[in-house]
């Protein structure tokens, strides 16, 4: 497609991973995209997700040179794509003069300890919080969480998905597992010189993706978390389920997922804000300033009138068609469940079993399965997922009864693995 203006140009810092869609959709349009690399030595399971033909240029960011670089064109947005560049993003928009959130609140977005700090200090309901800077400190602040909960969470400050999350239920594994994380880096390349502990929070765990302009907020997707504990690792995702709220429990939930993002500084652009509903309440676990990950916008297609995605897009090139729609109500027209696989085993893979059967089940869309001869791992957090199947079905019962059926498909085994 032709561009409209070869100098009106969308800027993207990171477009890996949860941002790796976003160019595309602008490149549709006839715009033109610009990719910023924010660091040197982003981990390769990132940037090997970049997308080079959805961009006419690719630059590392290196200071003032790289602004001047920009500066040449009619810069129309800045958009961070992952966790890693959300920092850069602001920075970058406010150099560039142009929209965008308030540089000086960014380690709200990304430092999970200033996050519940933010959040305290707007007095919304939060999580105790402690900052941890060497494994003594873990143990002493853990003793006194003991007292009051049977459990407690440790993982990095400025980590991304279930990355190093350690679920602690004595002082033993307390020290131990702090001894790990201060001796290695994160998924991100970050070194862990500072971690957080948590008391573990009882609830059932929902995401809520959002798109703000000038800080006036919609809801795109609600999702419901299913969890649990495999392989000697606890918060292993299960499934992801599009869900919705009648209408005074989707009020209480708008409300409160609103505030959190004027607490912290979310004024522009896609958030992806991950929440405990709780006895007491809803809580606020964490929110990345960017778009959900894992193709989830791509998927939600299936059940939904608009993607977060497109709505991002609406609020920049469209925005008052975006803001009048800011008062549709939000329902998915269909029922839609991702069953995120679990790996039992780790090997080179042989054969994938029992695809004729779930390909051929009513609910089935689509799927990422591993490729014959491709090593995969022993499930223990989010990246060493094997895969995902997408079900999506106008009869709750028959997705259901479809998920339950590869789940039993799962325990017997999917994959075989050549012997070592």
């Amino acid at each position: 497609m032709e561009t409209k203006d070869s100098k009106k140009i969308f800027v993207l810092v990171d477009a890996y991973s949860s941002g790796n869609e976003l160019a595309a959709e602008f490149n549709k349009r006839g715009d033109r995209c610009a990719h910023i690399q924010s660091r040197s030595d982003l981990p390769q399971k990132l940037t090997n997700s970049y997308r080079a033909g959805d961009f006419f240029i690719n630059l590392q960011y290196v200071g003032t040179d790289t602004i001047n670089r920009l500066e040449q064109y009619d810069i129309i947005a800045v958009i961070a794509g992952c966790e890693t560049g959300i920092e850069l993003a602001d920075h970058l928009a406010d150099a560039l003069g142009v929209l965008g959130n308030n540089k000086q609140t960014s380690r709200f977005r990304r430092n999970k300890y200033l996050m519940q700090e933010s959040l305290r200090n707007s007095n919304l309901s939060h999580i105790p919080t402690y900052r941890l800077t060497n494994p003594t400190e873990a143990v002493h602040h853990a003793t006194d969480l003991f007292d009051k909960y049977q459990k407690v969470v440790l993982k990095p400050v400025d980590s991304a998905g279930t990355d190093s999350v350690f679920v602690c239920k004595n002082i033993e594994e307390v020290r131990t597992h702090s001894n790990s994380l201060f001796n290695k880096s994160n998924q991100l390349n970050l070194k862990n010189e500072v971690i957080i502990l948590q008391p573990f929070i009882v609830g059932e765990e929902y995401v809520v993706d959002t798109v703000s302009y000038n800080g006036c907020h919609k809801i795109c997707a609600i999702w419901k978390m299913g969890k649990g504990s495999y392989n000697g690792s606890d918060s292993i995702c299960e499934f992801t389920e599009l869900t919705s709220f009648d209408e005074q429990d989707h009020s209480k939930l708008k409300d409160y997922v609103f505030s959190c993002l004027n607490s912290l500084g979310i004024k522009f652009g896609a958030a992806h804000s991950e929440l405990f509903l709780t006895e007491e309440g809803w809580k606020l676990i964490e929110t990345g300033a960017r778009p959900h990950g894992a193709g989830f916008p791509a998927l939600s297609s299936l059940a939904l009138k608009r993607t977060q995605i497109d709505e991002l897009v609406l609020s920049i090139c469209s925005t008052e068609s975006f803001l009048e729609s800011i008062s549709e109500e939000y329902m998915p027209l269909k029922y839609l469940k991702i069953k995120e696989l679990i790996s039992f085993s780790s090997g080179i893979v042989e054969s994938v079993k029992h695809i004729d059967t779930i390909s051929n089940l009513p609910s089935y869309k689509k799927s990422s399965m591993p490729s014959i001869d491709q090593e995969i791992k022993l499930t223990t957090d989010v990246f060493s997922s094997p895969g995902w199947i997408a079900l999506s079905h106008s009869s709750y019962e028959q997705l259901n009864y479809d998920y339950q059926l590869i789940v039993e498909l799962e325990r017997q085994g999917m994959f075989e693995f050549y012997e070592k």
